[in-house]
Formats: C-alpha cells, sequence, structure tokens
C-alpha cells in the first residue's frame, strides 16, 4: 500500500495535478493582489462577474448547474469567472469539430434502412416514440431488430463467456474500457490479445488514462504497441486546466469481428470477477450481443477511437464484417451514447431514462452504485411512484467510495415519502447498472445515476423493447431484491456528520 502511494506521488498524475493547483493559486493571488491595489481592477471585477451572472441565468441549461456555478462565481470574484469560462462546458478545438463532424458523417453513411424502426412503428408507436428521441439525441444511434442479446448477471459469466469468443476471433477485436487493472483477468485477456495479433487478427485497445492511473505502468501502452496492438489512452491528464480532464470515457465496449459485442458495467480488473474482494461481494452484469445491433455498438467504438487518435479510419470493412441473423429473437435494440455538450447537444442517457419512467405503467426497476441525481430526474420517479408505478431501486450495502454513500444515502427520505422502494445489496457492492420497465423495455450499459455518467462522461448502454432479455434482466433483479435489504426510515436517517457532509458537498454536486 506504501509503495502505491509514492508511486502515485511521483507519477505524472500527481505532478499534473500539483501544477494545475498552482495554477489555481496564482491566478486567485495575482486576482487579490490587483484587488488590493486597485479600485479600477476591483470595479471591473464585479462587472465582470455580474455580467457572468447574468449570461450563467439566461443559458439554456439545468438550473441546478446554474445555481451552483452562480455561487462560484460569487464566492470567487473574477477566479469564478474564470473557472467557469474553462470548466463550464468542454472546449472542442476546430480540429477536433471538423474531425468528429466527418466521422459522424461518414459512420452516418453506412445506416442501412429504416426497416426496423418502421416494424417497431407499426407494432407499437409509443415504443418508437421513445427511441426516435434518443435517435434524436445521439447522431450514430440506430434501431436494430436482426439480433439477439443475452444478459449475464454477474462479471464472472460476462468474462466467462468474452473470453471464449476472444479466443474465437479471427478478423479484428476491440477493446474500449474506463478501468484495465493487471491482475489474473486481465493476464488472461492480455495472453489471448497477443496470441491473436500473431495470428494475424486486428487488435485494438482504448482505455481511460485517468481510469488506469493507479492500475496499469505509465507507459503501458507503449508496451501493448511493442505487441503488436493497437493503444491508446483517452483523454491523456495533462498540467493544464481543462474540462477535458473532467470528460472520462466511462465507455465498456468488447467487439469481436463484428459478430458479437459485449457491454455493461464490467471493467477489467480482479474484484469485478471476485478475484479480488474490497467491498463484500461485488455483484455486476452486462449484455452480449449478436448480429446488426453489434453495429450499433461498433459505430461508437470507432467514432471514439478517432477522436482519441486524431484521424479518420477506414469503416466499411469493419461494418461489412456485421451479419444480421436470420433467427432473431424478435427484439429490437438501439445500443447509444452519452457524453458532455457539445459533443452530444442534449443528454441522452438521462433523456432515455426520463422517457421511460415518465411513461411507465407497472414498474420500474433500477439497479445503480450510486444514486446523486438531480431535480428533474428525482420529481420523475417521484411521480412515478404517486401514480402507482412500483419503483424500485437497488444500491450497494457497502461503498466502495463513502462520501458519494452518503451523498446516496441523503436521496432516500425524498424517495421513499413518495412510495419509492429502496434496497441495499447485503453481500456487498453492486455496480451493475440495469434499468428494465413494464416487461416491455430495459436499458443495460454503463450509465449510472449520478451527475458524472449523466453529464461528463462519455456513457454507452442499450435500450431494447420487447426483448427476451427485458424478462431475464427483470427475474435477476427480483433475485438481487431477496439478497436485499429494504431501508426504512430508520435506516434512511443521516447521522450529524453525515448531515455535514451532505451539506458540504450536495450544492456541488453537479460540478464533481
Amino acid at each position: 500500500m506504501r509503495q502505491r502511494i509514492w508511486n502515485l506521488i511521483f507519477s505524472r498524475y500527481f505532478v499534473c495535478a500539483l501544477v494545475i493547483m498552482l495554477e489555481v493559486l496564482m491566478m486567485a493571488f495575482v486576482i487579490a493582489a490587483a484587488s488590493i491595489v486597485s479600485y479600477l481592477f476591483l470595479a471591473l471585477t464585479v462587472i465582470v462577474d455580474f455580467i457572468t451572472v447574468i449570461a450563467i441565468i439566461n443559458r439554456d441549461a439545468n438550473p441546478e448547474y446554474k445555481v451552483t456555478w452562480t455561487i462560484v462565481v460569487v464566492a470567487l470574484p473574477l477566479l469564478g469567472t474564470l473557472l467557469y469560462v474553462i470548466f463550464y462546458r468542454r472546449r472542442v478545438t476546430k480540429k477536433e469539430e471538423l474531425l468528429l463532424k466527418e466521422s459522424f458523417t461518414k459512420i452516418r453513411s453506412l445506416r442501412g434502412s429504416n426497416h426496423a424502426f418502421d416494424m417497431m412503428r407499426r407494432r407499437s408507436p409509443l415504443a418508437a416514440g421513445k427511441a426516435r428521441a434518443i435517435i434524436n439525441d445521439d447522431p450514430l444511434a440506430e434501431v436494430y431488430c436482426q439480433s439477439s442479446s443475452v444478459f449475464f448477471p454477474s462479471g464472472e459469466e460476462y468474462f466467462r463467456v468474452m473470453v471464449s469468443e476472444l479466443k474465437s476471433a479471427k478478423r479484428f477485436i476491440f477493446l474500449e474500457y474506463f478501468i484495465i487493472s493487471v491482475g489474473e483477468l486481465w493476464e488472461e485477456i492480455h495472453t489471448i490479445l497477443v496470441s491473436k495479433v500473431k495470428e494475424g487478427v486486428e487488435v485494438r485497445v482504448l482505455m481511460d488514462d485517468f481510469g488506469c492511473m493507479r492500475n496499469l505502468p505509465p507507459d503501458y501502452e507503449n508496451i501493448l504497441r511493442r505487441e503488436g496492438i493497437q493503444a491508446y489512452r483517452f483523454a491523456k491528464v495533462s498540467p493544464e486546466m481543462s474540462s477535458v480532464h473532467n470528460n472520462r470515457d466511462h465507455r465498456k465496449i468488447c467487439i469481436i469481428d463484428g459478430k458479437v459485442g459485449f457491454t455493461g458495467g464490467v471493467n477489467i480488473a480482479d474484484e469485478y470477477v471476485n478475484k479480488t474482494v474490497r467491498f463484500g461481494h461485488w455483484k455486476d452484469g452486462g449484455i452480449m450481443l449478436k448480429g446488426d445491433a453489434v453495429g450499433g455498438l461498433m459505430k461508437h467504438f470507432l467514432s471514439g477511437w478517432d477522436f482519441t487518435v486524431g484521424s479518420i479510419g477506414e469503416y466499411k470493412k469493419y461494418f461489412d464484417a456485421v451479419t444480421p441473423l436470420k433467427c432473431a429473437d424478435g427484439g429490437y435494440y438501439l445500443p447509444f451514447g452519452s457524453g458532455p455538450a457539445p459533443i452530444y447537444e442534449r443528454p441522452a442517457g438521462k433523456n432515455a431514462f426520463l422517457n421511460l419512467i415518465n411513461q411507465a405503467r407497472n414498474y420500474v426497476y433500477i439497479t445503480t452504485p450510486y444514486l446523486v441525481i438531480d431535480y428533474d430526474l428525482t420529481e420523475s420517479l417521484c411521480n412515478a411512484a404517486l401514480r402507482g408505478v412500483d419503483v424500485r431501486i437497488i444500491t450497494p450495502g457497502i461503498p466502495d467510495k463513502k462520501k458519494v454513500k452518503v451523498m446516496t444515502k441523503s436521496s432516500y427520505p425524498y424517495l421513499m415519502k413518495a412510495g419509492v422502494k429502496i434496497y441495499e445489496y447485503l453481500p456487498g457492492f453492486i455496480h451493475e447498472k440495469t434499468f428494465v420497465c413494464d416487461d416491455k423495455y430495459a436499458v443495460i450499459g454503463t450509465i449510472n445515476f449520478d451527475y458524472r455518467s449523466l453529464v461528463h462522461h462519455f456513457e454507452n448502454a442499450v435500450w431494447m423493447y420487447a426483448s427476451p432479455t427485458v424478462l431475464v434482466a427483470k427475474e435477476e433483479f427480483l433475485n438481487t431484491v431477496n439478497d436485499s435489504a429494504r431501508v426504512d426510515e430508520e435506516r434512511s436517517k443521516l447521522t450529524l456528520r453525515e448531515w455535514l457532509t451532505r451539506n458540504a458537498i450536495r450544492l456541488f454536486a453537479p460540478l464533481l
């Protein structure tokens, strides 16, 4: 443990964080010094802050973000304005903007007909409306029907099948993960990747720099490249103040030969398959797709890859490998992505959940490791429960982050008062991200019910309608309820220390 701390202190991540902190302190010092010696500068500061507050109020944005940023600007004269300009919205360079536009245009040109969407619309206009909303929010989203899926209720099952499929790869393997960690699981997968490269299989690995900073050597992508694996780190941490550091790649995607695709909550680390015990039993889950829906996952991988690499690759040969299933399972699948503005103008994940919650008739079942949501989602869940919908949420019994657990716990009383049933998974930590509704709909992917996932991170998920997997996910949710304890009024109460922590964090939760 001590060695890991020393390694972190002498890592580029610590150096970058230290430099950024010094930059902020220097800015604060210069502003404070100038304000003391110059009344004119002080007056200009007041005018600039006033204009900034007016701009914040008039933005088309969630009121919670407006309140938080207004407090920052008012509490930190001029410095708050500078922080707002730098961090409020991801800054996209002209080169990145052109690259994204070209990438999206090129990928969308490979889109098939609207056959699947038209079929779903004839079957259920209501379902088609929900799908249309996602398609409007995500320019790469598309409905597929010649597909099938399998739901995995644990990380162990997920990776058992995934490893088997990796061994069968013939043409290409794409991996995109927030966390890849040295250990038994990665060693097994890494050995397969190296052997596949020797067989002539193209292997690409995209990993988030921040997510891997404590789990991999700092130059690990270079090690992989020397082995023939194309590897890149997403948004490498650098010693400059930038909103890029706040927008992590939280996606988990595995695509093999265009024939099979995997996604879910599971990262490539030993705790996700309980080879290492950190917070009791780690429960996770995911989904495997076969058929034309694999192309939906591949769109998001390739666009994210090219955005990271900074060039446009060849797409057609990969999409030509995607084969629609002749014996599909009858379900409709819509793989979609979400991310920060301005890359995604609207919060695709949040809107997908809102549309399902607001139109739910019988039940809404949610598993999430964190429950730190805004007013819109909170009120939607409460309103659904008040109109008689069975709303249940499962959160961890043993948290991985104690401060976030306090925020999760502080969400309980208001939801419970409206009739939302909340459970805590007793054996340990539940990292699964599953949303099931009315025996018809499910969303399975990487999106947590918290600000980071819904606003700041790049995420992905599979929205589905009328798939047999919906009922499988429902059954697994009910099984998990049996291993959980329902939170009552006494259990939901905050201690004084928790109450103080919650009040200190909650105000700035939208920025965290």
